[in-house]
C-alpha cells in the first residue's frame, strides 16, 4: 500500500512507516488490516489470534490526532505530544498490558462508564474513561498478550 497523498513527508507519515515496520512482529499471532480513507485518515486494525487478547484499531489523521478503539470501546479525537508515543501505545497493547475497568453503581449495579488504561513505561499511562464518582466501585478486566510464549 502506497502512502496517501495527505501524509506525504509528515511526522505522521513517519509514525504510519513506523508501524508497518512494527506489524510484521504481530503477524503471525494477529490479523492485521491497513487502509486509508482520504481525508479520514489511515487506520490500522488489529485482531488477536488468541480469544482473551486485546484487539484494537487507531486511525490517524494527518493533524496527528487519532481515534482509536480498544476491546469494543472508542476514544475519538486524541492525541499525544510525541506521536511516537502510538507506537508504544499498540506494542503494549499486543503484550496484554491493558486494563478496562468497568465502573457500576453500588446501589443498583447499573454501569456508570468504562475507563481504559495502558502503561506506556516511564511512568506514563494512557487512559480515558470516567473518573471515580465515590458512588461506584470498579471490575477490572485484564487481557492476555498476543504471543503465547
Amino acid at each position: 500500500m502506497t502512502m496517501p497523498n495527505d501524509f506525504a513527508s509528515t511526522p505522521v507519515s513517519a509514525t504510519i512507516e513506523q508501524l508497518r515496520y512494527w506489524v510484521p512482529t504481530i503477524k503471525d499471532v494477529a490479523r492485521v488490516i491497513e487502509s486509508d480513507d482520504t481525508g479520514n485518515g489511515w487506520t490500522l486494525n488489529i485482531v488477536p489470534k488468541v480469544a482473551s487478547a486485546c484487539p484494537v484499531a487507531i486511525t490517524l489523521r494527518e493533524s496527528g490526532r487519532f481515534d482509536i478503539v480498544i476491546a469494543g470501546e472508542g476514544y475519538a479525537d486524541r492525541g499525544f505530544g510525541s506521536l511516537d508515543q502510538i507506537v508504544a501505545l499498540l506494542e503494549r497493547i499486543a503484550d496484554g498490558r491493558v486494563v478496562q475497568r468497568r465502573w457500576v453503581s453500588r446501589a443498583t449495579g447499573a454501569a456508570t462508564g468504562v475507563e481504559t488504561m495502558v502503561p506506556l513505561g516511564d511512568g506514563l499511562v494512557w487512559r480515558n474513561g470516567p473518573e471515580p464518582d465515590g458512588a461506584s466501585e470498579r471490575r477490572d478486566r485484564h487481557f492476555l498478550p498476543y504471543r503465547r510464549i
